[in-house]
């Protein structure tokens, strides 16, 4: 289910009224997206606890944020039978890089676009003139 920000009337009224409303939507739209990105590290952290391939919590947590981020820096190494689950979880956080930065530009064109326009007259990807 897709929400079109331009259509929802109670949003734009919310953000027409003051305006620094905008910036609260995009603050609160980029601390949902790392969020979603820290929940992804950490399940990823379970996993290896989970499976067995790496003990201890600090370290399946540092060893998941640097395999998810695409760091990689080598001093933490998993046996042979589980290198196939950091391959995976690396693939996983490239493609979330490029989600995350999508879903913010999406955030901050509808709150430029509800600043400009906050009747919703404009449609989609119509910027101010």
């Amino acid at each position: 289910m897709q929400v079109d920000w331009n259509q929802s009337g109670r949003l734009s009224a919310w953000c027409s009224t003051h305006r620094g409303r905008h910036l609260l939507v995009i603050a609160l739209g980029a601390l949902m997206t790392a969020a979603t990105l820290l929940l992804d590290i950490v399940l990823w952290a379970w996993a290896y606890r989970h499976v067995g391939a790496i003990h201890g919590l600090e370290e399946s947590l540092y060893f998941s944020g640097i395999t998810f981020t695409t760091v990689g820096y080598g001093d933490v190494l998993l046996m042979k039978c589980w290198r196939l689950l950091s391959v995976g979880e690396a693939i996983n956080g490239v493609l979330m890089a490029g989600w995350s930065t999508a879903q913010l530009i999406f955030i901050v064109q509808r709150a430029m676009t509800l600043q400009f326009h906050p009747d919703g007259q404009n449609s989609v990807g119509d910027f101010p003139s």
